[in-house]
C-alpha cells in the first residue's frame, strides 16, 4: 500500500506528524489512506485531518464500499459516522451485493440478535454486563438508522437478495421501532406488500421468527396474509420453521381472525400439520387438526404426518399406519432412523412388515444404518434382517453408513462380515463415500487402514481424492489422501484433475499443495478448460493471480470458445475482469453461438455492478446470439429487477425476439417469480399480446410455474384464458401439466378456462393431470367440475393408461372408483398391466390391477406381454419375480423373437434381473429374427453399462456371434458411439477385463474391427493398453499406416531392451544359480516393484536360487513389459513372411514364460495381478509416468535461461541418444547439470521432458515443427526400429499387391525415399555433433 512510515502515523494517531505529509490525490494509494484509518479504527481527529487534505470520503475499495460503509463494518465510534454523514458523502452507496450503509446496520443489528437467541438457548446465564454492552451497541445503531432516514436515505433500495430495510427489519421483533418508522414515513406507502428473498413478504420474515408484534403492526397497515413465496411457502407453514413458542396457538388465532388461510399448503402439498409434526408438539397438531387439518392428507412424494414424526395421537385419531410414499418408504423405514426401540417395536406389533423394502429395494437396515444408533441396528440384525442386503444401486448397510460421522457404526458393521471392498453400480466404494460427504479424517483413515484402494475409480473415473476434491473437504483429508498414496494426476471422465476440482473454490493453499506434489497444472477438461478457467468461476483474484504467475495461458479457449474473461463475466467480480483485461484478454471477444461477455454476466450475474462495467466499456447491449437473444432477454430469466431497468434505461430493445419468437417478457413470465419484473416491462412497452413461434402467450408460460399472482395479473391485462398453441394446447393444459396447486387450476377455471378443451393429440386437462400429480386433489377437482374420466387420446390412450404410467396407487384405486375402465386398451393392444409394469417400481399397483383380473400374459401387437415391458424398464426384480410367479410366460417372444433376456439386456435394466433371468433358464445366447444376440442388444446403445455386457460374456455369451449383417457385439458398440464416448466405453471394457484378456484372445476382435473400419485412432489406443497384435490372424494384410504406428507404439518397449541389453550404467549386480551375473538398473527395478525395497532385496534373493534363463525371463519382463522383447521384435520386421501358425507359437511360448514368472513372483509374495499390471507399453508407461512425479530422486538439472528443469539420469540415457553420448564422455558443465542451448522455450523442453517419461507430449503443447526440431536435436529414440521395417517393405514392395493397394504402391515407394534422404540428412547432423559435442553444451 502506502509507506509505512505514513502508516504507523495513522496507527499512532499522530496528528502533528500527520499535518507535514503532504498527500497526492491522483494516486489511488494515498485515496486509501482514509479506509485505512477507519480500519484501524483512528480518532476522529486523524479523519477530519484527511479529509481536510482533499480525500475523497466517496472513494471505494474493490468491493465498492466507501468510507461510510467501511465505519460501520469496523465499529468506529459513532462520532466519527455522524461526522462522515455531515460531510454530505453518498448514504445511498451501493457495495458489490448492492447493500447501502441503512442495510450495513440491520444486517449488523440482526446478527446482533441472532447471536442474542443463541446464547440464550445454549447458555441460560448470560453477564449481565454484556448484555448491556450488547444493548448499547444496538441502541446507537437504531439512533444512525433514523438519523440517515431522517436525511433522505433510499430506504426501497434492494440488495443482490432483492431485500430492502423493511425486509431485514422485519425480521426480528427487537426492530419494532425501526419498522414502524419506515411504515410511516410517507415516501414508503407501497412498500407493505413489496416482496423480498424468495418471493417472501415482510410477514414471511416476521412468521419465521414469531415476532407477533411486528406481524400485528404489518397487518394493521395492510399487508396481504395470503401470500406466497416462490415455493409456495404462506405464513402459516414459516411459523413452523423453527421450534413453536409456547403461545403459537395464540398467534395462530389471531392470524385466523384476520382472514389466513391455514389449509394452505406448498408447491409439494406440504401443509402445516406436516410441519408441526416435526417437532411433536401435541397441543399444536391437537389445535390444527380441530380447526380441520387432515391427518390424511400426503405430500406430492406421498409424506404423510407419520412419516414426518411417529406420534401415536396421529394413530389414535385414524392415520394410516401402512401409508408408503411414493418411493415406497413406509413408517417403519422413518422410525429406524429415530433411535428408538420402543417406537420400533410398537410399529412391528401393528403389523408393519420389519422386512420390507422400498421401490431402491432399502431395508430398514439401510435406514437405520444412515443415522447413528448401533442398539438400533444390533436390534433389527437380531430380528433377522440381512446385513448384506443391498439397494438397486447395489449399496450396502457399510456404504450408507460412511457417509455419516460414526465410526462405531462402521466398526460393527465390519465386525459383522460386511465386505469392505463392495462397490454400488457405479463402482463406488466405502472410500468415496466416506470422501464425499463425511469429511471424517478419523473414519478414512480408518477406511485406508483396511485396505480400501486409495486410486479406485467409480465409473466416472473419479477416485477419492476427486470426490474430497468437490466436496471441499478439508485441507487435511486431500493431505492425508495423497500422502497415502492417491494419484493427483487421476482424471475423471471429465478429464478433469484434482487441481480442477479445487480451482472452483477459493482454496489457494490446496492449490499451491497440489501444484507442489507435481499435479499437471497445465492438463484440460473434455471441454477444454484450465483450471484458470475454472479459478475464474470464483471469487478469488489471488487464486487467479498464483496461477498465471505459474505460466497458464490467459487466452486459453474451450470448446465452446470460452477464455476465462467469460467465465469472469458469469461467476465473478469487477475487479476479476479488470484484471483479466489488464492481462490482455478482448472484452468483445465472443464464445460459441455469438455470446459476448454482456449475455453471460446477465445470465449469472446477480451483481448489476458488473452489468454497469461491461456496458461502459462499450459492449453492444443489444448484440445477439445465434438464436437471436440479446442480454436482456438472459436478465428477465436469471437478473434482479435493477438489472433489468439498467438494461432498458441504456436501451435494451424490450421486444426483441429469439429465433423461437420468445419476447423478454415471455422468458419473465416462464422464469421470474416476482410480479415487479413484469409489471415494469409491460409499463416499458413490452408486447403482453406477443406469441412464440409455436403460438404459445405469455400466460402459457406463466401456468407452466404455479405463480397464481402472475397469472391473475396477466388475465387482467386481458389475455385469452382459453388461447391455443400450435399443440392446441390452453393455459389450464399447461398448469396441469406442471404438478400445480389446486389453487391455480380452480383460478383459472373460475375465470372461464374451457375444461373441456382437447389438444391435437386428443388430450384433455385430466390426462395432463393424471401425467403429473401425485395425489387425487387435482383430479378429485377436474371431475368434480365434469372433466370426462374416460376420455381417450388419439393413441386410445385413457386416463388409467396414463395414471399407470406416471401416478402412485392412490390416484390408480381413485379412478377405478369412479368408474374408469380398466380392460380398455390402446391402439397398440396395451393394457393398463403393460403401462403399470413398464413405469411401475413397486409391485402395489401391479398386485392391484391383476387383482381386479388383468390378463398377465395379454399381448399387444408386437406379441409384447407386461413382462416384456417390466423387463425394459428400470424396475425392481421384485416386479419380475412378482410376475413370474403370478404366471407371466418367461419364454415368450415379441414378433421379432426377442426373449425377456433380450429385452433386459437391450434396455439396460438393473444387472440383477439379468442375472435373475439366466438363473430362470432363459438361453444367453438366443437370436432375434435378425440373428441378434442378448449380448449385442447389451451393446447398442451410448447409456448402455459395461456390468450388463459383463454380466452376459461371465454367464457364457457368445463374442464371436454374428448377426444377419456380420456384425459382432463390437460392431455394434463401435458404430453407435461417438469417437470420444468410444474411447471412453472400451477404456471402462478393458479395466473390467472384458476385452484385451484370453477370452477375446488379448483383444483379436476389436483389434480387426479397428482395422476393418480403418480407425487409426482405436487402433492406438488398444496398442497402446496392451492388445496382442500377434492374435490377428493374418499380419500380412495389414495396412502399412498401421504397420507404423505398431513400431511406433513399441518404441519406449524398445529403448527400455536397449538398456537392458547393453549393461551399461548400471548400478546393481544380480546372480542365478549358475553365478550368471546381470548388470541391472536399480532406479527401473525399484520404480517397477512400486519402490518397495524389501521386495526388491527378496527379487535378488530369489533369483540366486534360479537359472540365468528363468531369471533373463523375468529381467525382460521388467524392463521390455515382455518375457523376450526381442522375439516380438523380429515377428513384426518380418510380418510379411510370417504365418498364422508361427504367430500361435509365439503367443503360446509368451504365455509360457508368463507362467514362469507368475510362478517366480509369486514366492517372493508379489500378487498375481502384478503381471496384468505391469504388462506390456501400458505397464511401462504408467510406471514411468510415476516416476515423473517423484521430484526427490531426480538426480539431474537442464538449465534454460536461468530456469530449471530436474530429471532422471536415466531416462535421458533411455530416450535420447545425445544425452548417452553425453554421458557417456562424462561431457557437463558439472556432474548433475547441463545448460541447454537449442533455443527452444522453458515450456517447450519442459513438454519434451514430459514426452520422455510419458511417451507421448501433451494435448496442444507443442506445435509439430517444434517436435520435429526436438527429435533431431536431441536424437530423440522415437521409432528406431521403423528404419529396419521400412526397409524390408522397400525390398518387398512386390508383395504389396496382395493387399490390393496397388495404387498405393508409388505413393509408398515416394514416402520411403523421403524417409530415407530425410534419415540420412539426420545422420549427417549428428555427425557434426558429435564431433563438436562439448560445443554444444
Amino acid at each position: 500500500m502506502n509507506n509505512p512510515k505514513i502508516l504507523k502515523i495513522i496507527e499512532e494517531n499522530d496528528i502533528e506528524s500527520l499535518k507535514k505529509i503532504e498527500i497526492n490525490l491522483k494516486k489511488e494509494n494515498d485515496q486509501k489512506l482514509l479506509h485505512y484509518a477507519i480500519q484501524k479504527k483512528s480518532e476522529l481527529k486523524i479523519i477530519e485531518l484527511l479529509i481536510e487534505k482533499g480525500i475523497e470520503p466517496n472513494f471505494k475499495d474493490e468491493f465498492e464500499r466507501n468510507s461510510l460503509h467501511l465505519a460501520i463494518l469496523n465499529e468506529n465510534k459513532k462520532e466519527i459516522i455522524e461526522y462522515l454523514i455531515s460531510k454530505k458523502i453518498d448514504i445511498d452507496s451501493k457495495d458489490k451485493e448492492n447493500n447501502t450503509i441503512l442495510h450495513y446496520l440491520l444486517i449488523q443489528i440482526n446478527k446482533i440478535i441472532k447471536q442474542n437467541e443463541k446464547e440464550i438457548e445454549n447458555e441460560k446465564e448470560i453477564e449481565f454486563k454484556n448484555e448491556i454492552e450488547k444493548e448499547k451497541i444496538k441502541e446507537e445503531k437504531r439512533e444512525l438508522i433514523k438519523l440517515l432516514i431522517s436525511k433522505g436515505a433510499d430506504i426501497k433500495i434492494r440488495n443482490i437478495e432483492n431485500e430492502t430495510i423493511f425486509h431485514l427489519a422485519c425480521k426480528y421483533e427487537e426492530n419494532y421501532e425501526i419498522l414502524k418508522m419506515i411504515l410511516e414515513n410517507e415516501n414508503n406507502q407501497n412498500i407493505i406488500n413489496s416482496k423480498g428473498k424468495k418471493n417472501k413478504t415482510g410477514i414471511h420474515y416476521s412468521s419465521k421468527t414469531q415476532s407477533i408484534q411486528n406481524m400485528k403492526l404489518l397487518i394493521s397497515k395492510g399487508i396481504e396474509l395470503n401470500n406466497k413465496t416462490q415455493k409456495e411457502y404462506s405464513i402459516i407453514h414459516y411459523l413452523f420453521l423453527k421450534k413453536p413458542k409456547t403461545n403459537l396457538i395464540e398467534i395462530i388465532e389471531y392470524l385466523i381472525s384476520k382472514g389466513l388461510n391455514i389449509h394452505s399448503k406448498t408447491k409439494w402439498n406440504i401443509t402445516c400439520l406436516h410441519l408441526a409434526c416435526q417437532y411433536n408438539s401435541i397441543k399444536v397438531i391437537e389445535y390444527l387438526i380441530s380447526k380441520g387439518l387432515d391427518i390424511h392428507t400426503k405430500t406430492d412424494q406421498n409424506i404423510t404426518c407419520l412419516h414426518y414424526a411417529f406420534i401415536e395421537y396421529l394413530i389414535s385419531k385414524g392415520a394410516n399406519i401402512n401409508s408408503k410414499t411414493e418411493w415406497n418408504a413406509n413408517i417403519l423405514h422413518y422410525a429406524c432412523q429415530s433411535n428408538s426401540i420402543e417406537v420400533i417395536e410398537y410399529l412391528i406389533s401393528k403389523g408393519l412388515n420389519i422386512n420390507s423394502k422400498t421401490n431402491q429395494n432399502e431395508t430398514c437396515l439401510h435406514y437405520a444404518c444412515q443415522s447413528n444408533s448401533i442398539k438400533v441396528i444390533e436390534y433389527l440384525i437380531s430380528k433377522g434382517l440381512n446385513i448384506n442386503s443391498k439397494t438397486n444401486w447395489n449399496e450396502t448397510c457399510l456404504h450408507l453408513a460412511c457417509r455419516n460421522k460414526s465410526i462405531e457404526v462402521i466398526e460393527y458393521l465390519i465386525s459383522k462380515g460386511l465386505n469392505i471392498n463392495s462397490k454400488t453400480n457405479w463402482n463406488k466404494t466405502c472410500l468415496h463415500f466416506a470422501c464425499g460427504s463425511n469429511r471424517s479424517i478419523e473414519i478414512i483413515e480408518y477406511l485406508i487402514s483396511k485396505g480400501l484402494d486409495i486410486n479406485s475409480k467409480t465409473d466416472w473415473n473419479q477416485t477419492p481424492l476427486h470426490i474430497a476434491c468437490q466436496s471441499n473437504s478439508t485441507f487435511k483429508i486431500i493431505r492425508l489422501l495423497i500422502s497415502k498414496g492417491a494419484d493427483i494426476n487421476s482424471k475423471t471422465d471429465q478429464n478433469e484433475t484434482c487441481l480442477h476440482l479445487v480451482c472452483k473454490s477459493n482454496s489457494l493453499e490446496v492449490i499451491e499443495y497440489l501444484i507442489s506434489k507435481g499435479v499437471d497444472i497445465n492438463s484440460k477438461t473434455k471441454y477444454n478448460e484450465t483450471c484458470l478457467h475454472l479459478a475464474c468461476r470464483s471469487n478469488s483474484l489471488e487464486v487467479i493471480e498464483y496461477l498465471i504467475s505459474k505460466g497458464l495461458d490467459i487466452n486459453s479457449k474451450t470448446d465452446q470458445n470460452k477464455n476465462p474473461l467469460h467465465y469472469a463475466c458469469e461467476f465473478n467480480s469487477v475487479e476479476v475482469i479488470e484484471y483479466l483485461i489488464s492481462k490482455g484478454l478482448n472484452i468483445n471477444s465472443k464464445a460459441n453461438q455469438k455470446k459476448t461477455c454482456l449475455h453471460f454476466a446477465c445470465q449469472f450475474q446477480k451483481s448489476l455492478e458488473i452489468i454497469k462495467y461491461l456496458i461502459y466499456k462499450g459492449l453492444d447491449i443489444n448484440s445477439k446470439t445465434t438464436q437471436n437473444e440479446v442480454p436482456l432477454h438472459f436478465a428477465c430469466e436469471f437478473s434482479s429487477i435493477e438489472a433489468i431497468e439498467y438494461l432498458i434505461s441504456k436501451g435494451a430493445d424490450i421486444n426483441s425476439k429469439t429465433d423461437q419468437n420468445e419476447t423478454c417478457l415471455h422468458f419473465a413470465c416462464q422464469f421470474q417469480k416476482s410480479i415487479e419484473v413484469i409489471e415494469y416491462l409491460i409499463s416499458k412497452g413490452a408486447d403482453i399480446n406477443s406469441k412464440t413461434k409455436y403460438n404459445e402467450t405469455c400466460l402459457h408460460y406463466s401456468c407452466q410455474f404455479n405463480s397464481l399472482e402472475i397469472i391473475k395479473y396477466l388475465i387482467s391485462k386481458g389475455l385469452d384464458i382459453n388461447a391455443k398453441n400450435d399443440q392446441n394446447k390452453t393455459p389450464l393444459h399447461y398448469a396441469c401439466s406442471y404438478q400445480n396447486s389446486v389453487e391455480v387450476i380452480e383460478y383459472l377455471i373460475s375465470k372461464g378456462a374451457d375444461i373441456k378443451s382437447k389438444t391435437k393429440s386428443n388430450e384433455t386437462c385430466l390426462h395432463f393431470a393424471c401425467q403429473s400429480n401425485r395425489s387425487v386433489e387435482v383430479i378429485e377437482y377436474l371431475i368434480s367440475k365434469g372433466a370426462d374420466i374416460n376420455s381417450k387420446t388419439n393413441r386410445n390412450e385413457t386416463l388409467l393408461h396414463i395414471a399407470c404410467r406416471f401416478n402412485s396407487f392412490e390416484v390408480v384405486e381413485y379412478l377405478i372408483s369412479k368408474g374408469a375402465d380398466i380392460n380398455s386398451k390402446t391402439d397398440q393392444n396395451e393394457t393398463c398391466l403393460h403401462f403399470a409394469c413398464q413405469y411401475q417400481r413397486s409391485v402395489e399397483v401391479i398386485e392391484y390391477l391383476i387383482s381386479k383380473g388383468l390378463d398377465i400374459n395379454a399381448k399387444t401387437k408386437w406379441n409384447k406381454i407386461p413382462l416384456h415391458f417390466a423387463c425394459q424398464s428400470n424396475t425392481s426384480v421384485e416386479v419380475i419375480e412378482y410376475l413370474i410367479s403370478k404366471g407371466a410366460d418367461i419364454n415368450s417372444k415379441t414378433d421379432r423373437n426377442e426373449t425377456i433376456l433380450h429385452i433386459a439386456s437391450q434396455y439396460q435394466t438393473s444387472v440383477e434381473i439379468i442375472e435373475y433371468l439366466i438363473s430362470k433358464g432363459l438361453d444367453v445366447n438366443s437370436r432375434t429374427n435378425r440373428n441378434e444376440t442378448p449380448l449385442h442388444l447389451a451393446s447398442q446403445y451410448l447409456y448402455n453399462s459395461i456390468e450388463s455386457i459383463k454380466v452376459l460374456i461371465e454367464n457364457g455369451a457368445d463374442i464371436n456371434a454374428q448377426n444377419n449383417s456380420n456384425e459382432t457385439y463390437l460392431d455394434y458398440i463401435f458404430q453407435r458411439k461417438k469417437e470420444n464416448d468410444l474411447f471412453n466405453f472400451i477404456e471402462l471394457m478393458i479395466e473390467n477385463d472384458l476385452m484385451i484378456n484370453s477370452k477375446d484372445e488379448n483383444g483379436k476382435l476389436i483389434l480387426t474391427l479397428s482395422i476393418k473400419h480403418k480407425n487409426l485412432k482405436l487402433f492406438q489406443f488398444l496398442l497402446m493398453n496392451n492388445a496382442n497384435i500377434l492374435t490377428l490372424d493374418n499380419l500380412q494384410t495389414i495396412p502399412n499406416e498401421f504397420i507404423e504406428l505398431i513400431l511406433k507404439i513399441y518404441s519406449i518397449n524398445e529403448d527400455m531392451n536397449k538398456l537392458f541389453k547393453s549393461n551399461e550404467f548400471s548400478d546393481l549386480q544380480i546372480e542365478s544359480n549358475d553365478l550368471f551375473k546381470f548388470n541391472v538398473h536399480q532406479l527401473i527395478l525399484l520404480t517397477r516393484f512400486n519402490n518397495n525395497k524389501l521386495i526388491l532385496q527378496k527379487f535378488i534373493n530369489n533369483c540366486k536360487t534360479k537359472s540365468k534363463i528363468e531369471v533373463e525371463n523375468v529381467l525382460n519382463f521388467i524392463y521390455t513389459g515382455f518375457p523376450n522383447f526381442d522375439l516380438i521384435q523380429e515377428t513384426l520386421i518380418n510380418n510379411f513372411s510370417i504365418n498364422q501358425n508361427q504367430n500361435q507359437k509365439i503367443n503360446e511360448e509368451q504365455k509360457s514364460q508368463e507362467q514362469q514368472i507368475s510362478k517366480f513372483l509369486e514366492e517372493i509374495e508379489i500378487d498375481s495381478n502384478w503381471i496384468k499390471e505391469k504388462k506390456g507399453r501400458k505397464g511401462i508407461i504408467k510406471d514411468l509416468s510415476k516416476l515423473y512425479q517423484e521430484n526427490e530422486t531426480k538426480e539431474f538439472k537442464i538449465i534454460i535461461k536461468e530456469k530449471e528443469i530436474k530429471v532422471h539420469k536415466l531416462i535421458l540415457i533411455i530416450r535420447s541418444e545425445l544425452f548417452k553420448g553425453m554421458f557417456q564422455l562424462n561431457v557437463s558443465d558439472t556432474s548433475n547439470q547441463v545448460h541447454d542451448y537449442s533455443k527452444k522455450s522453458f515450456k517447450t523442453i519442459q513438454q519434451l521432458i514430459y514426452f520422455l517419461y510419458h511417451d507421448e507430449f501433451e494435448v496442444n503443447q507443442i506445435p509439430n515443427e517444434e517436435y520435429l526440431d526436438l527429435k533431431d536435436y536431441y536424437q530423440l529414440n522415437l521409432n528406431s526400429i521403423i528404419d529396419l521395417i521400412l526397409k524390408e517393405k522397400e525390398e518387398n514392395l512386390e508383395g504389396f499387391t496382395e493387399i490390393n493397394i496397388k495404387e498405393e504402391i508409388n505413393i509408398k515407394k515416394e514416402e520411403i525415399k523421403k524417409e530415407f534422404d530425410k534419415k540420412e540428412k539426420t545422420k549427417q547432423k549428428r555427425k557434426k555433433k558429435e564431433k563438436t559435442k562439448c560445443g554444444i553444451f
